[in-house]
């Protein structure tokens, strides 16, 4: 019971709050050797082909790739959108590959590759954190840069662009020349 309320509070505070940069690394670490292990295990099942090892492969490689670029938001980027990918290429494979008969170590391949699945949403949610964290520290908050062009059309980003031709409005301004009385003072309108 312990267990669980410690679970429920890491998801409490990884919904609202921000992670630190350690926090970060422990969670990619932890994401890196849970699907490492797991995938190892999923080998002694013997009945998925190689693609599965392919796939597997390429997300470990995009969390380390996260890993090692620590402020990089394209990385864990990448590795949730592998992860997300994988969901749906482990559902095919159990479908189409998944053997009558099974021996005591394809039980435990099976349940290993089972495992993996059911724990990648849980991944794809920190992954998806993570991609935030980073992004808000570069002054972005969704996707990174290339793909946030994708996906969310135009933006107006924080600078002005040059190119653009600016607006004409009136400017008044008072002449500071004029002696003082009590006329109204001189008012020079320029339009920019």
């Amino acid at each position: 019971m312990e267990n669980i309320k410690n679970v429920l509070c890491f998801l409490r505070r990884v919904s609202s709050n921000g992670f630190s940069p350690q926090n970060r690394l422990d969670i990619l670490f932890g994401t890196f050797f849970t699907h490492l292990t797991l995938t190892v295990w999923s080998s002694m099942c013997e009945c998925l082909p190689q693609t599965f090892m392919l796939y597997n492969a390429v997300f470990l490689l995009t969390i380390l790739w996260s890993l090692h670029q620590r402020e990089s938001q394209e990385a864990p980027f990448m590795a949730l959108c592998i992860n997300a990918l994988a969901m749906v290429f482990d559902t095919v494979h159990l479908a189409l590959f998944w053997p009558l008969i099974m021996t005591g170590p394809m039980k435990f391949g099976g349940g290993m590759v089972v495992l993996n699945l059911m724990l990648r949403p849980f991944s794809s949610f920190l992954l998806f954190r993570i991609v935030q964290e980073r992004a808000q520290a570069r002054g972005t908050y969704h996707l990174p840069s290339g793909f946030e062009r994708i996906f969310a059309g135009h933006k107006r980003g924080l600078y002005e662009d040059i190119d653009q031709t600016p607006r004409s409005e009136p400017v008044t301004l008072h002449s500071e020349t004029a002696p003082i009385s009590s006329t109204p003072h001189k008012q020079e309108t320029f339009v920019v």
